[in-house]
């Protein structure tokens, strides 16, 4: 994932002691790579007032692949771009293609993202994250057209449809989102059409123990950092997580036990709301309290 964010250094503490992340390199064009595993880079923080999702790269198989790929969303009437070999650099990856998705979000297809030198290592979350083919973890977007939205990444991309969420969030007023996943993890990616400022509503990481989960909540309140859904257990794919607002202001999801897909015996569901429990909004302290 890149995002173009207007304060790094807070980013870097965010990412680092709250996140438990790990420094990757610092360009000196002033872009921060974060690590979460042994590939190179799996966060790039670019610096710019967006305080948005610039690009979500989605990793290839093969040049074969990739090119069938490129022809598939060509002939849909999606610009495909291949990029320098200085920018496919600047991802620590071998060779690097770029589209837009119907939102405006930009896409990067590549092939071989290389690995660090040094191992992963991380104070906060010793036992590390879910990672390997699974990717980093999820993106949920907002989309102005959820219909083209997934013909794109159904149809095109090649995802899968997991489930849907027709959540109330008011009287009289239910937003459908839909989840949908490109391996074994229940979803890559998700969306709900609705009129938000940002592109990106959230990303989730996953920690390999349950534990992780609850020092992370402590490390982010103790911090001073605004927990946006407090502990709780997803609906769908079981995750137990909480969410913290990012200093770009879109959320993180911190998360640990989500199930996986067998797509030879998965059925997709519908389900009526987002968590078996919790993840319950905090309350705002009142003046003078």
């Amino acid at each position: 994932l890149v995002f173009e964010v207007s304060d790094l250094a807070a980013w870097e503490s965010f990412a680092i002691d709250g996140l438990g992340l790990m420094v990757g390199e610092r360009e000196s064009g002033g872009a921060l790579l974060l690590r979460m595993d042994e590939q190179a880079q799996r966060f790039r923080l670019e610096p710019g007032p967006a305080d948005d999702l610039l690009y979500a790269g989605f990793e290839l198989d093969s040049e074969s692949e990739l090119e069938a790929l490129a022809e598939k969303l060509s002939s849909a009437g999606f610009a495909v771009s291949t990029c320098s070999e200085q920018e496919a650099n600047s991802r620590r990856v071998g060779r690097l293609l770029r589209t837009e998705d119907p939102n405006g979000v930009g896409i990067e297809l590549f092939l071989a993202p290389s690995q660090a030198d040094t191992p992963f290592a991380s104070d906060q979350v010793p036992s590390g994250f879910v990672t390997g083919e699974q990717g980093l973890g999820h993106i949920v977007v907002n989309a102005k057209d959820a219909k083209a939205s997934e013909h794109f990444y159904m149809e095109l991309l090649g995802m899968r449809l997991s489930d849907r969420i027709d959540m109330e969030v008011a009287p009289d007023f239910t937003i459908e989102t839909s989840f949908f996943h490109a391996n074994a993890r229940h979803h890559t990616l998700a969306f709900a059409q609705i009129e938000l400022p940002k592109k990106m509503h959230h990303f989730m990481i996953e920690a390999h123990e349950m534990d992780a989960v609850g020092r992370g909540y402590d490390r982010v309140r103790d911090a001073g950092i605004r927990i946006m859904s407090a502990l709780g257990r997803h609906t769908n794919d079981q995750m137990f997580s909480f969410y913290a607002r990012t200093p770009s202001r879109f959320e993180v999801e911190f998360g640990w036990g989500g199930i996986e897909i067998d797509d030879s015996t998965w059925e997709v569901a519908r389900y009526d709301r987002g968590s078996l429990w919790g993840h319950r909004r905090p309350e705002r302290p009142r003046e003078g309290a």
